[in-house]
């Protein structure tokens, strides 16, 4: 997963590079975003978990979900030792596929995440009358 993860940080950061935009900041971005919709389906199971709480509660543990997610993955690819070796890495393979498949990567986390995260929602959790249930419990 690492190595697909760099890869395509790697295709994004120099179809960024050739436009003249922040490379860096840009594919960090993009990987963060697809990490977010990916796990969206076991961070929304566990929020409906919970449900009952605050709604300023529920926003809040949204924000930290985000910074999470966009702190570790930047703090990974603003590390120059980490950026110079995964550019030095990929510089050396053979692209397989044209750059507009790596672009295709984000939509597809999105219908997954929360297509999954519906699923989940629709025949698990109210099917077995599960939502709030751990706010019950406390």
């Amino acid at each position: 997963m690492k190595k697909i993860e760099e890869n395509i940080f790697y295709r994004v950061y120099i179809a960024y590079l050739n436009k003249d935009y922040p490379a860096t900041f840009v594919s960090c971005l993009y990987i963060a975003f697809v990490y977010m919709f990916l796990f969206a389906p076991i961070y929304g199971l566990c929020i409906d978990l919970f449900k009952g709480i605050g709604e300023n509660i529920i926003k809040f543990l949204y924000i930290i979900y985000v910074a999470v997610i966009l702190i570790i993955i930047f703090k990974k690819y603003y590390n120059k030792v980490t950026l110079n070796n995964i550019l030095n890495r990929n510089k050396r393979k053979k692209q397989y596929l044209p750059t507009w498949c790596y672009f295709i990567i984000l939509p597809i986390s999105m219908i997954l995440g929360i297509g999954l995260y519906i699923l989940v929602s629709i025949q698990i959790l109210q099917r077995l009358n599960l939502e709030g249930y751990l706010y019950d419990l406390l």
